[in-house]
């Protein structure tokens, strides 16, 4: 069974307006927020794919994301650049997270599961099908995790 749990990335701060988009930081209820998803983990991830924007960066580093790869692809969101790092995911894998942005996170669940869903920051949805990383389109079972606070 593949396991591929979508994590968004925790609330960013607007404090710094001159900062470009890539490099906005969490806010102080965002470093909460992160802290509190290695608790709430379903399953324990093998590897954990990040945008390189610093706020999920931050993020999966806050959550205890090990072993971490960043992947350029996953930002700003895009659902097809999403689907095309699962399609690259070697299949002696079977436990991979995510950590990226709205609206890709949201549009990628639901063209996984057939199911749409809202992600609020620092939220997490786990999907789960049998088979290898591209036999997504078949059965797959959908679990959102909220944040508690």
């Amino acid at each position: 069974m593949k396991a591929l749990l979508l994590v968004r990335h925790a609330k960013s701060s607007w404090r710094h307006k001159a900062l470009a988009d890539l490099y906005r930081p969490l806010s102080g209820r965002g470093y909460r927020q992160a802290l509190g998803i290695r608790a709430r983990l379903p399953v324990e991830p093998e590897l954990w794919l990040c945008s390189p924007a610093v706020r999920a960066y931050s993020t999966a580093l806050l959550a205890g994301a090990a072993p971490l790869q960043l992947e350029p692809a996953l930002y700003p969101g895009d659902v097809n650049a999403c689907l095309s790092c699962l399609d690259g995911l070697p299949d002696s894998l079977s436990r991979v997270a995510m950590v990226s942005h709205n609206p890709g996170l949201e549009a990628l669940a639901e063209r996984l599961s057939g199911q749409s869903l809202v992600l609020k920051t620092a939220e997490m949805v786990l999907l789960c099908w049998q088979g290898e990383w591209q036999s997504w389109r078949m059965g797959v079972q959908i679990t959102p995790i909220r944040r508690e606070d």
